[in-house]
């Protein structure tokens, strides 16, 4: 049990720290409420990837029409970051005070990103198979991100309050990062 723990963590934290859609979101959103924000994107991604565990323990190993969610999932992260780089940092923090807010789009930017449901039919799925220690797995899974999300927007509460007016080109930026994502996404769908 510890093993998996250990394992599940170090492995989530790999793929955590990786640069994509949630990191961009964090930084756009924790400004203001970086707990909330941390707490709220996880929480979103934790109830999407205990979903599919519990799909793995029922036998799901893929996807009808794989191509195409993972292009809508495209297009979706796309839009976010659109929305995202368009959005003035204060509004951005009204909405990311709403607990809801980060809690959706944990959900989103988690279902959407198609690099997330190819690492999980195939690697998440294959280690659960291999260690079947389904809950061991999700809390040492969702620890890792809960650290690193939490770090990443502390960093970036700190970050604010020091640059002031100019980190609204962060938020600008992280928002044009996560649009670059869902383009690279697609370009990589098609050259597969």
């Amino acid at each position: 049990m510890i093993e998996v723990l250990v394992a599940s963590f170090l492995v989530g934290l790999t793929g955590a720290v990786s640069p994509g859609p949630m990191s961009a979101s964090i930084l756009g959103m924790s400004h203001k409420r970086p707990l909330l924000s941390t707490v709220g994107l996880v929480a979103g991604h934790g109830i999407v990837e205990a979903f599919i565990i519990v799909g793995i323990i029922f036998g799901l190993r893929s996807l009808p029409f794989q191509t195409g969610i993972a292009l809508i999932g495209c297009a979706t992260i796309v839009i976010l970051g659109v929305v995202q780089f368009m959005t003035e940092p204060e509004r951005q923090a009204a909405r990311a005070g709403d607990a809801r807010a980060p809690f959706v789009a944990g959900i989103v930017l988690t279902l959407s990103n198609p690099y997330w449901w190819i690492w999980w039919l195939t690697f998440g799925a294959g280690f659960l198979a291999l260690q079947p220690a389904y809950a061991a797995f999700f809390v040492g899974h969702i620890s890792a991100d809960l650290v690193w999300f939490g770090i990443l927007a502390f960093t970036a509460s700190r970050g604010a309050a020091i640059l002031g007016e100019k980190y609204r080109w962060v938020v600008k930026g992280s928002g044009a990062a996560m649009a670059a994502f869902g383009i690279l996404f697609a370009f990589s769908i098609f050259s597969a």
